[in-house]
């Protein structure tokens, strides 16, 4: 089976479509997310989530009137969108491959959101085709979101749940390949924005120290798990908490001399 085909097989379960609402813990990377969102992005323009997932931020974007278009590869994430009953509310819905976005002509999104490619992209070759296709159809001075994983985490992570296996993650650390998944190491993202000319705007750690966190977080109640988010919004920016936030984002900017 080649590796698209196994990709589209795992997000058959529909799971993306749940992931972000699953429990206090796995919200805390979706609250992070919105939050910049609101203070980041233009306050109009059209928009295109290429690794949309259930949609939950092409229906976040599209409520507060953006026009949204949403795309992913798997066919699976692309059915939750359009059986959301608010789906009319999006501009357009679409299966698409984000290292071909040659159905759309250049520089007609504002905001690009590129939520997920970089999870799985293991060649460079591919990561960089990713980045360069979701440049070619922002327009200038257009925001350019990328999610992607850190290594360190994943590899701590492995450790919390099997301690046994720690010796097993040391081609993790060397390639950042974790099975489905590719994990970032911690240049990779200020070289993309080098290598393409981009104006860094901030760049997160979503879910920060949660995740060695996440049955204690799940049990706190409503009080205290607003004061963890306090706490987590006050830090996320600072390199420290990037590097080990299993999940990261950067919000960049496409500067008018960029040619990709």
């Amino acid at each position: 089976m080649k590796f698209e085909e196994k990709l589209i097989k795992y997000y058959s379960s529909g799971y993306e479509g749940k992931r972000l609402q699953k429990d206090k813990y796995h919200s805390i990377e979706y609250l992070t997310t919105v939050r910049y969102l609101d203070r980041l992005l233009p306050d109009s323009g059209k928009v295109l989530d290429c690794c949309a997932g259930g949609g939950v931020y092409s229906y976040y974007l599209a409520d507060r009137g953006y026009n949204v278009t949403a795309a992913d590869l798997s066919p699976k994430n692309i059915e939750i969108i359009k059986a959301n009953k608010k789906s009319s509310i999006l501009d357009d819905i679409q299966i698409l491959n984000v290292l071909n976005l040659s159905c759309f002509e250049g520089k007609t999104f504002d905001v690009v959101l590129c939520m997920g490619a970089l999870y799985h992209l293991k060649r460079s070759e591919e990561r960089r085709e990713c980045v360069k296709e979701c440049l070619r159809v922002l327009k200038d001075d257009g925001i350019f979101i990328l999610a992607y994983i850190n290594r360190n985490p994943c590899v701590l992570y492995q450790f919390w749940q099997q301690p046994k296996n720690i010796k097993a993650q040391a081609e993790l650390i060397k390639t950042g390949d974790n099975g489905l998944f590719y994990a970032s190491d911690f240049d990779e993202i200020d070289k993309i924005v080098t290598d393409f000319n981009l104006a860094k705007i901030k760049n997160i750690g979503a879910d920060g120290s949660a995740y060695p966190l996440q049955r204690k977080i799940n049990s706190l109640n409503k009080a205290q798990f607003a004061d963890f988010l306090e706490y987590h919004f006050a830090v996320c920016e600072q390199p420290s908490i990037i590097g080990n936030s299993m999940h990261g984002l950067l919000f960049a900017r496409k500067e008018n001399s960029n040619e990709t």
